[in-house]
This record gives structure tokens, sequence and C-alpha cells, in this order.
């Protein structure tokens, strides 16, 4: 009898049709199993969107919960044309009355000689150049840099505290010299020792007394309330204490030192930012759509509930002993219908300004049963983020259920093996049976054939 190599030869059953249509249905819970980490992998990247969103909303917090952002100073010019002012340190509130009667300059100096060309060539020598008191810087001049734009570039080379440069006025090429230090200790001071041969021009002519100034190395002058001050600069931090002034021109100004309002209005903002943006996350995975009739991924979690429900409780919360304020509202931080806040910044600006009304505390107290609005904010959303909070349990919960069913799906696959096996081998004994079946009948149709054909004459 014939080897069978292929299944269904034999017999010419589809076996592996037959085989593969079999286990597409056996196969059914291992599809539906698939679909189930579907969705819990679905929950956990929901839960991680929510988890960011409220972290936002915990920096926020942190921010309106800190003392500092309450207490800290800002210093402002009534006029940036005279003076800008900064805060540098820990200054008191106060105003000064300042007047700028001169900026610090950088001294500046210019050759006197009528140079036609920045090749003109000069007799060699040595040029001092000394700045302020400081140390002079000896510059040598000889055949390979007699020539003007020689000498600035050896100038320049030397690093002798001045910038060197040449200007075309018109009529003739001027040598500059700036020095690089503001105010009466930038004064330059140029003498030359000249070899008195080797070019045109004598090189002489290039020490201080032959040169003129085009811009003095003056001192800062101003006054502050009333009280006369130079410096050798115009960025002054050294006169009063926890502020710098940075004087940009002549002229009087203001400088006001106070509250970082500002800064408040700015942390609210931030907060009010923050948690709609938190709010439209938690929406997103959790809200039924009505137009659609569809749940979103975490319609109906537990977690989810609980969040929406805190956070909406803690808007509405009062801190007691603050006497007209007490919740964010009294503040101008308002719940809108959809469920997002706005900011009234002129109603908070204002409770700023009343010194009656005491704006940090009803944020930052600690109070135990009585704690500030952002510490209490603080505190909730600490225990939703922490490692083992809210969220943290529910997706280590979610996660212990996609490793059961890992463990289910792999076992499934094991045991739909052995069916397509026992399939298989069933199918292949038919077929061998049917084969053996088939010849058998051939043998008999032949026998039969071959019998002695009975005569209708005998």
């Amino acid at each position: 009898m014939a080897t069978i190599s292929s299944p269904g030869l034999g017999s010419g059953l589809d076996i592996n049709g037959i085989v593969s249509k079999l286990m597409a249905v056996e196969g059914r819970p291992l599809t539906a199993l698939a679909a189930k980490e579907a969705s819990y992998q679905a929950k956990i990247s929901a839960y991680g969107a929510v988890k960011s969103a409220l972290a936002g909303l915990q920096g926020a917090v942190n921010t309106l919960k800190t003392v500092g952002t309450y207490t800290g100073l800002t210093a402002s010019s009534s006029n940036k044309e005279a003076a800008t002012a900064s805060v540098s340190g820990s200054p008191t509130s106060a105003s000064y009355a300042i007047t700028v009667t001169q900026l610090a300059k950088h001294h500046a100096l210019r050759s006197t000689d009528p140079y036609t060309a920045a090749t003109n060539t000069f007799t060699t020598g040595t040029l001092s150049i000394q700045i302020g008191s400081g140390t002079p810087v000896d510059v040598t001049i000889d055949s390979s840099n007699n020539t003007l734009a020689g000498i600035r570039d050896a100038i320049n080379a030397a690093n002798a505290g001045v910038t060197a440069s040449i200007v075309n006025d018109g009529t003739n090429y001027r040598l500059l010299l700036a020095s690089k230090t503001l105010g009466s200790g930038g004064a330059i001071t140029v003498s030359v020792t000249d070899a008195g041969s080797g070019g045109t021009f004598a090189l002489g002519n290039l020490a201080s007394a032959s040169l003129a100034t085009t811009q003095n190395a003056d001192d800062a002058a101003l006054s502050i309330n009333g009280l006369s001050i130079t410096r050798s600069t115009n960025t002054i931090a050294d006169a009063i204490d926890g502020v710098t002034l940075n004087l940009t021109g002549v002229g009087s100004t203001t400088v006001t030192v106070g509250k970082n309002r500002a800064a408040v209005v700015a942390a609210f903002d931030g907060f009010v930012k923050a948690f709609n943006d938190a709010k439209k996350q938690i929406d997103s995975v959790a809200k039924y759509d009505t137009e659609t009739k569809k749940a979103a991924t975490l319609t109906g979690d537990a977690a989810m509930r609980t969040i929406q429900s805190r956070l909406n409780q803690l808007l509405f919360t009062r801190v007691a002993g603050f006497g007209d304020i007490g919740t964010l509202s009294d503040l101008g931080v308002r719940l809108q219908k959809d469920g997002t806040l706005s900011l009234d910044t002129a109603k908070l600006t204002a409770a700023l300004n009343d010194d009656a009304l005491d704006v940090k505390g009803l944020m930052t107290q600690t109070t135990s049963g009585n704690e500030g609005v952002a510490v209490r904010f603080a505190n909730a959303l600490k225990s939703m983020l922490e490692t083992g909070g809210l969220i943290d349990s529910r997706t280590q919960g979610v996660n212990a259920s996609i490793k059961t069913l890992q463990k289910q799906y792999e076992t499934m696959q094991r045991r739909l093996q052995d069916i397509e096996a026992r399939y298989r081998a069933k199918f292949t004994a038919l077929d061998s049976t049917i084969a053996s079946l088939n010849q058998t009948s051939q043998y008999l149709a032949q026998q039969l054939a071959n019998l002695p054909k009975i005569s209708s004459n005998s």
C-alpha cells in the first residue's frame, strides 16, 4: 500500500482547511482574552494620562502653598529712561527718589595727525598703554607692524585694556582708542619711546599729549533721596540694600520696592490653568458621551469618581478665621458651568492690595483641621499621586489582572496546540482508512470485471 505524504492526498479531503476552521472555533476564547488585555492596557494609559495632569496641578498648588510666593518683593521704576531696578537681595519695602545727572562712560581718544591711508608708515619704537592706575602694557612697533593698521592690530593683540580701531572721518584716517573699563578708573594714558626712523609719521604723536579726547572717563553721578553718590559703573548694586540699579540716562525716577503681587497673580493663574487641564483630562477618559451613547475607558471607575469629587469639594471648603475671605471664590477663582475655573484678576488684585485681608494665610496656613486652601489641595493630591496612593493602587491592580490574563493566554495556547495535534492525528488516520478502502474498492472492481460472463444461449 502506498504511503500518503500530504494530508488528504489519499482521501481527497481538505484536512488543512477542516482543521483550520475547527481551530478558529476553538480559539475564540483566546481572542476574547486578547481583547480583554487590550482594554486593561487602555486603562493603564488612561491612568497615566490622569496622573500626569494631576502632577501638573500639584506643581501649581505647591507654588500657591509656598509662603515665599506672597512675601517676595519686586522693584519698579517710574521712568525707565533714567533707571531700571531689580531685587538682588532682601530689601525693605520703600520708595526712593533718584536723579541721574551723569552716566559712567568709557574714556576714548583719537589721533590728530592727518593720516591718508591705513597703510601709512610710522617710525618704530614702543607704545606704553596704562589704564587708570594699573600696570602699563608695552606694545612693540617694528618693521613688521609699523603701519596704521599694523599699530591697531598690535594694540588689540596686546590685551592692554583698550580697543583700537581705524575710522575714516571723510578727510583723514583716525586711530581710535576706547577703554574697556567704565568711569575714571578706565582713563587711558599712552606714553611713547620713538626710535625716530623707519616710516613717514612720528610714532611719538600717538602719545596722550598728541591725542584728542572724544569721550571723557566720567563716573556715574546720581542722588538717592537727596544723597549724592558717584560710581564708576552704570550698574549699581551697593547703593540701596538688596536693590540693583541700572542707570540708563540723565533724568529722574522713583524706584519703589514692594510686594510682588504680579507673581501671586501668576501663581493663581497657573493653578486655574492646571486645574482645568486636569479636569479636561479626567473627563476625556471617564465621562460618558450622551450624544454618541459611548462610555470612555474609565467611565464608572471608582478612582475617577473619588478624584473628581475630592477636587470639587476642595474648591468650596471654607478656611475659618480669615474674616471676609475663606474660599477660592472670595479671591476671584470662579467655577464655571462646564466645571472649569476662571480667574477674576481684578478681584484677586484688590484682595492682595487690601492689608486687612490675609491672602497668604488663607492659602498657606498649616493648622491641623483648618489648613489653608493650597495646603489642603497639596495633601489631597499627594494621596492621589504617591506610591501606594489612589492611582498607583488602581494601576497595580490592573497590572496584576494583565499578568493573570497573560498566564491564561499562554495556558490556552498550549491547550490549543494539543487540540490541533489531536485533530490532525484523527484526520490523518481517517485519510489513511479512506485511502485503504478506496484501494480495496478498486481491487474488487477489477476482479469483478474479470469474472467469466454467463451466456444467454447456454
